[in-house]
């Protein structure tokens, strides 16, 4: 091949990696800005609420974009990217900020989905025990998971109980170190949703909730859009100063419908510690957990630790958080 051939060659060769790089860098830049709008989105279907949940990952495609398009001197992309990265970022500030303890009396809630009643409810009561919880709530609590908890200490370190459960998925419960009144069942769920009055060090009065919206996968996704509705509008319509909600939302920070709760005085532990992301599932595949969908939520209490452990058997990890009363 003569020089000039050989020249004309690259150059074409050149042309090609150029063009590709900057769709690449383009494709990554969109990522980024579907991001943003998956977070504000209230999504309804099956794709848009599973997307919502990777905004994270989603939102640091601008950085590679950022490196591409500022190589190959897109410069009118490149402060497109900029501003798409400062506004995702930005969506996830609240979760890196946390706030100040208040002090006063610590009030320690222990939360974990066992998996249709697999999971290993003995590592679940020794963090109990080691935690000195003062609650503790259950998804996906069977009869026979039920029976295994009973055989454990757990009677010893919180006595009191309000236990729903269920076939599959169903069954959910509450356990108190302090007597439990006022016990429902939430209507209108597919999964078993309870509340009780409680009280604890600090806040007497507090209502506690325990609860499951139902997955907007395998279901229908309309079923869990108007599940996370109505657990809105019975949150909020909750009287008492001193809330605890507990439990497996089936939503991320990033649903819409999931900051929605985040009114009316609630705020989520992961955001009152500055705790980043703390991905509870799935945690039984080999790559970890690589979302956050086990929550506490508060409101007349602020969090101010939160820590993760995992289940053997369950594919969540759960959740220990303590909270102060303001």
């Amino acid at each position: 091949m003569r020089t000039g051939e050989r020249l004309a060659h690259r150059s074409a060769l050149f042309k090609i990696v150029y063009f590709l790089a900057v769709v690449l860098g383009w494709a990554l830049l969109a990522a980024a800005i579907g991001a943003i709008w998956l977070h504000w989105f209230p999504g309804r279907g099956r794709v848009s609420t599973a997307a919502a949940s990777a905004v994270p990952l989603l939102i640091l495609a601008g950085v590679p974009a950022l490196l591409i398009l500022a190589l190959t001197r897109r410069w009118i992309t490149v402060v497109v990217t900029v501003i798409a990265l400062g506004v995702g970022i930005w969506t996830q500030a609240p979760l890196l900020r946390g706030v100040a303890d208040p002090g006063g009396d610590r009030i320690t809630v222990v939360q974990a989905n066992i998996k249709l009643g697999a999971g290993d409810v003995e590592t679940v009561v020794a963090r109990v025990r080691a935690s000195r919880a003062d609650l503790l709530t259950i998804e996906e609590m069977t009869p026979a998971a039920l029976d295994r908890l009973r055989q454990t200490d757990l009677r010893s370190l919180l006595p009191h109980e309000f236990a729903v459960p269920g076939t599959g998925g169903v069954g959910t419960g509450i356990f108190s170190r302090y007597p439990l009144r006022d016990t429902a069942q939430l209507t209108d769920f597919g999964l078993n949703n309870l509340r009780a009055d409680v009280d604890l060090p600090g806040a007497p009065g507090t209502t506690v909730f325990a609860v499951h919206p139902i997955p907007p996968y395998p279901y229908d996704p309309a079923r869990w859009v108007r599940e996370m509705k109505l657990l809105r509008d019975t949150l909020h319509e909750t009287t008492a100063e001193n809330v605890i909600v507990s439990g497996d939302f089936n939503a991320t920070w990033d649903h819409a419908q999931f900051r929605a709760l985040l009114r009316n005085g609630f705020r989520d532990a992961t955001e009152q510690v500055g705790g980043r992301w703390q991905f509870t599932y799935p945690s039984d595949d080999w790559y970890g957990p690589l979302i956050g969908i086990d929550h506490v939520l508060a409101r007349g209490l602020t969090a101010v630790s939160l820590n993760t452990f995992d289940v053997p058997a369950s594919d969540h990890r759960a959740l220990e958080v303590s909270l102060t009363a303001r």
